[in-house]
C-alpha cells in the first residue's frame, strides 16, 4: 500500500470532525483484489479534548489521496493534496516569487531557491507561471489521467524463466533448515510484496495490506520456481534469491 505523505489540518477540531464525517459518509472502495475498505480507515483518531491545529490527520495510498482529490470539498484538505502531489498555487507561485526576489545574496549567501528571477513569466491574465513547470501529478489526477484504476491495465507478463546464476558450491544448513530472501527487480519499476495476497505488486496500485515489503521468503528454490510464475512478472524482470551463506544465490530471469 504505497503513500505519498500524511494530511495535516490547521483548522479547528470542528474543521476535523467535519472532515471525518465527510469521510464516514463516503462509498466503500476496492482493492486490486476486490477487498473492500471505508475511506474513513484512513483518517487519524482525534478527540476534542487533545485537539491541536497541525496535528495529522489522514494517511492514504495512493488510490484513495486520489478519490479525495476528485471529490473531498474541504479547501484546507485540498491545499494539503496541492501540496503533496506538486501543484503550484497562484498564491504558492507568488510566494516563492517573492522570497526569490527578496533573497539578499550579501547577507544569507548563495539564493538556495532552485528558480531565478528570470523563471518567473507574467501571463496577459496577469496569471504567474515558472518557467519549466510542468503538469502536476495533481492536475493529472483531476484530469482522470492517474489513479483511476486500482490496477494496472493489462500488461504483458513472462510465462517462462531461465536461470542466471546458481552457487557453486553445495551448503549444509544446520537441521536442514533454509530459508530463502527473495527480492524482484522490474525495469523501471517498483513493486513491493504483499503477504496476504502471495503478490507482488506496482507502487501505483491499490492493494489493501497488513504489511508489504521489498523482501519475500521461500522455503526451497523449487518453492520459487513453482510461484515465480504465479506472480506474474513482467518480461526481463530479475528474481534474486540468497541464503545466509556467501555466494549462495540464484538469479531468474522472466522471458516469454
Amino acid at each position: 500500500m504505497a503513500a505519498i505523505d500524511k494530511l495535516y489540518l490547521n483548522g479547528s477540531y470542528e474543521d476535523y470532525k467535519a472532515f471525518k464525517d465527510w469521510c464516514d459518509k463516503q462509498p466503500v472502495q476496492y482493492d486490486k483484489y476486490n477487498k473492500p475498505c471505508k475511506i474513513s480507515s484512513y483518517v487519524y483518531k482525534h478527540n476534542k479534548d487533545d485537539w491541536q491545529p497541525g496535528r495529522v490527520v489522514f494517511m492514504g495510498p495512493y488510490y484513495i489521496d486520489a478519490y479525495l482529490i476528485r471529490n473531498c470539498p474541504f479547501k484546507a484538505i485540498q491545499d494539503e493534496l496541492m501540496l503533496n502531489y506538486g501543484y503550484w498555487s497562484q498564491e504558492r507561485i507568488k510566494d516563492y516569487y517573492e522570497n526569490v526576489k527578496n533573497w539578499d545574496v550579501s547577507t544569507k549567501g548563495e539564493c538556495p531557491y532552485w528558480a531565478k528571477l528570470d523563471d518567473f513569466i507574467t501571463l496577459e491574465d496577469g496569471a504567474m507561471t515558472i518557467k519549466g513547470l510542468g503538469k502536476s501529478s495533481y492536475e493529472m489526477i483531476k484530469d482522470g489521467e492517474m489513479y483511476t484504476s486500482p490496477k494496472r491495465p493489462d500488461y504483458t507478463y513472462g510465462k517462462h524463466f531461465r536461470c542466471t546464476k546458481h552457487p557453486k558450491y553445495k551448503y549444509n544448513t544446520p537441521y536442514g533448515c533454509k530459508r530463502w530472501f527473495i527480492h524482484v527487480d522490474v525495469p523501471n519499476e517498483y513493486v513491493s510484496y504483499h503477504d496476504n495476497h502471495n503478490s507482488w505488486d506496482f507502487a501505483d496500485e491499490f492493494v489493501i495490506s497488513d504489511w508489504s515489503s521489498n523482501t519475500a521468503f521461500c522455503k526451497s528454490i523449487k518453492a520459487l520456481k513453482r510461484l515465480m510464475l504465479k506472480w506474474k512478472l513482467p518480461i526481463g524482470t530479475i528474481v534474486h534469491a540468497s541464503d545466509r551463506y556467501i555466494d549462495d544465490d540464484y538469479e531468474f530471469v522472466i522471458t516469454k
